[in-house]
């Protein structure tokens, strides 16, 4: 059996490459009950409780089913805050590597307070059924609203707020024999202190993938935990496969049909994809005979919108329409219970006192956006590049390509239509074929609605003069035209362009991390720092058997916690907690 799985997953992988029907694909599957190289998440949090105006923080860990190994299939996630009316509120797209993903959902003072629901899942996972997901309870509180008539009055029989007094830094919920263990230099700190914690192993079998938050211990809170070791439990029955859903496995699968074309014409036609703007993306998929087809993005993009052309000349304007995400069912989610009492409202007052005062800021001390490298232009290297500021300028379009632009001139076809053509590579054997011409990365089919740009606004072109196949459709040549605010397409509109919103991934953050040494000290020494989250370390990878993560505590004092989450490189998960006071 596991021999067949083995071959299925590779049966599935090449016809997932190669574009191929996805009817063909499921015709492999058929039979089969479930798929192989099966996938579950586990997402750890850096809190279940979460005020209006505070960041809920999270990791996913992507993994191979009933291993604890990361997962090398899906390279996308997708997570959800969910209310009890199963409506989703929030929803995020995250980047897989490795089998990891991180980010955050700043909760809005627009959320009403609630039990609510995180649920998180990959596109491979729901092979199993529209409810294979996992599932984390959260709760809203939003301070600013009088309704808080969803949490009942907690009564004296009640046990929500548990008391569990961790000092010296086990929890007696985990007696379990860890390869890891948590090492404080002190038990209690001053006011903006250093804090000096070691990750440390015995042996090499502690190394692995963890994430690591400090936080003040929360007495609204429940004690219940979901670690890294009972992940598994809150996951259904698998269901038999009823239709394939294709993993991720190269990024972003964005999935379409192309209709109102003769049968007989649907396949092999090739889709223009503009990601436009300075950092365009272009790609081109190709349909099957179901007029089908698939884009794979693993590249970064800045733009919210895409831009779909049919590249081959037909009768009809097609109609392109791509598909929205999968649907989940909720309806078997459980949502917990939480309680509140009149003993909680200084506590809760003062926490958004600290809030508003934090938000406010904010700037002195934001998240900071990764910036991704480049984007590859798709035609290659081996390009002429003009910039035009080092040239003489000419005041037309026409101009510029003349007394500037080698290999390249425009020519009337047998309509009267101006068009550009590119001369091909020695030894310049002519093919009539039309190079793909863009404008900031929209491709422009007609090569009229350029001439009318002024030569002015143009900050560079670059011409390839390589061939370029794509289906049945070969293109001679590339004219790609940069303006200087890489902003042409947001006027540009014609009978047979599809614009469609982008669900994006969310962009990868550096968190901010408070210090106050050396110089740092007289500079954040009038600003006031009610930080709940000391530390947050979404992706802590150990390599050594000893390192040292250093920190600094807040104004706010009491008791904090150390929650580190996560799986060996073996596949043993690892859920450790200690305590310490901040005076």
């Amino acid at each position: 059996m596991k021999k067949n799985y083995i071959i299925l997953l590779i049966v599935i992988h090449c016809s997932f490459l190669q574009m191929n029907s996805q009817t063909t694909v499921s015709n492999v599957v058929n039979g089969h009950t479930e798929v192989p190289q099966q996938e579950q998440v586990y997402v750890h949090t850096n809190s279940r409780l979460v005020f209006v105006g505070e960041y809920l923080y999270y990791t996913i860990y992507c993994l191979k089913e009933n291993t604890g190994l990361l997962s090398d299939v899906s390279k996308i996630a997708y997570i959800k805050l969910v209310n009890e009316n199963k409506e989703v509120i929030l929803n995020q797209k995250i980047k897989l590597s490795n089998g990891r993903g991180d980010s955050n959902f700043f909760i809005p003072s627009s959320i009403p307070s609630g039990n609510y629901k995180l649920v998180a899942y990959t596109q491979w996972m729901l092979n199993n059924g529209r409810n294979y997901f996992y599932d984390l309870d959260v709760t809203v509180l939003n301070p600013y609203t009088n309704n808080q008539s969803v949490f009942r009055e907690k009564k004296n029989e009640d046990l929500v707020v548990a008391s569990s007094k961790e000092g010296n830094g086990s929890s007696q919920d985990y007696k379990r024999k860890m390869p890891l263990r948590l090492e404080l230099d002190k038990t209690s700190y001053t006011k903006r202190g250093a804090i000096s914690m070691k990750v440390a192993s015995s042996t090499l079998q502690g190394l692995g993938n963890y994430s690591i938050s400090v936080r003040k211990v929360d007495e609204l809170e429940s004690k219940e935990r979901n670690t890294s070791f009972d992940f598994q439990k809150g996951y259904p029955e698998k269901r038999k496969i009823e239709k394939l859903i294709l993993p991720e496995l190269r990024g972003e699968l964005i999935q379409g049909v192309l209709g109102n074309m003769a049968t007989s014409t649907v396949e092999n036609t090739p889709i223009g994809v503009s990601f436009p703007g300075e950092d365009y993306l272009f790609k081109i998929a190709v349909t099957d005979r179901d007029g089908r087809f698939y884009i794979n993005v693993d590249e970064d993009y800045d733009v919210e919108d895409m831009y779909l052309q049919v590249l081959s000349q037909t009768d009809t304007i097609p109609d392109v329409t791509v598909f929205s995400e999968e649907t989940l069912n909720f309806s078997d989610l459980d949502f917990s219970t939480f309680q509140l009492d009149r003993s909680m409202e200084s506590t809760i007052k003062e926490r958004s006192v600290h809030n508003q005062i934090e938000n406010a800021y904010y700037s002195t001390k934001p998240d900071t956006v990764l910036i991704g490298k480049p984007n590859d232009r798709f035609y290659g290297p081996g390009t002429t590049k003009y910039v035009l500021d080092d040239y003489t300028r000419f005041p037309t379009i026409k101009e510029t390509f003349v007394e500037v632009v080698e290999h390249v001139w425009l020519q009337k076809n047998r309509d009267g239509k101006t068009e550009f053509h590119v001369r091909p590579i020695a030894p310049y054997v002519e093919s009539g074929k039309l190079p793909l011409v863009f404008v900031d990365g929209i491709l422009i089919l007609d090569h009229e609605r350029v001439l009318g740009l002024s030569a002015n606004q143009i900050k560079s072109i670059n011409i390839s003069r390589d061939q370029h196949f794509y289906g049945t459709t070969t293109f001679q040549g590339v004219v790609d035209i940069t303006t200087f605010n890489a902003d042409f397409y947001k006027n540009y509109y014609t009978e047979d362009l599809e614009v469609q919103k982008l669900f994006k991934p969310n962009e990868d953050k550096n968190y901010y991390r408070q210090s106050y040494e050396g110089p740092l000290k007289e500079k954040y020494e009038r600003l006031p720092d009610f930080r709940y989250q000391l530390l947050w370390y979404p992706n802590y990878e150990l390599t050594n058997r000893e390192q040292e993560i250093k920190f600094y505590s807040s104004d706010i004092t009491g008791e904090f916690e150390i929650s580190l989450e996560g799986f060996t490189q073996q596949g043993v998960p690892v859920s450790l907690h200690k305590r310490f006071v901040v005076n």
